[in-house]
């Protein structure tokens, strides 16, 4: 599955954990009550990765990244290049969030994930990797592209342009195979 579920509301969880959609990407909420909802995510199945700078009541420091690991999350997402260690040593699959909204971002963001070393980058916004592609230096780890992305066409010629995957709030796309 191409489509993992971006989920910006409490009401998308049900919908999310019955779609076809292999990971729940959780980008807000009440980071107090994460506990429960890895486990009924990881009940059904799933991996669920936590936005820990946009998750309500999670600060974006060591304490925020020790308080995801013991909640057992499969993967932490953050702008933040020096916590990309600290969850790596957590043993936590660590996704750095680059957002492309000017040409010089692009730029610096060669030298901030050597830096870094995430697991995995995640282009926002995706839409745009497929026109910029050719400008984004070759990432050793994999690349998911998310942001406005709402049609099939959109995944498919992002998929096309190298991303192993999209992360998208968009429902219908959750059950969307890639083809």
């Amino acid at each position: 599955m191409p489509c993992c579920a971006a989920i910006v509301a409490d009401r998308h969880l049900d919908v999310a954990i019955a779609s076809r959609a292999p990971i729940l990407f959780i980008l807000r909420g009440n980071g107090l009550e994460l506990g429960p909802v890895v486990r009924r995510i990881h009940d059904a199945g799933k991996l669920v990765a936590v936005h820990l700078d946009l998750v309500a009541g999670l600060r974006d420091d060591p304490v925020g990244v020790s308080w995801l690991a013991r909640a057992e999350v499969d993967a932490i997402i953050t702008s933040r290049g020096r916590l990309i260690p600290l969850i790596r040593q957590e043993r936590i699959v660590a996704i750095e969030r680059l957002l492309l909204s000017r040409r010089s971002h692009l730029d610096a963001a060669s030298g901030a994930l050597s830096r870094s070393s995430p697991d995995i980058v995640e282009v926002l916004p995706g839409v745009i990797l497929p026109s910029i592609a050719h400008m984004i230096p070759r990432f050793a780890v994999p690349v998911l592209a998310g942001g406005f992305v709402r049609t099939p066409a959109d995944v498919r010629a992002i998929l096309a342009a190298g991303a192993v995957g999209v992360t998208t709030s968009s429902q219908a796309l959750w059950e969307f195979d890639g083809q």
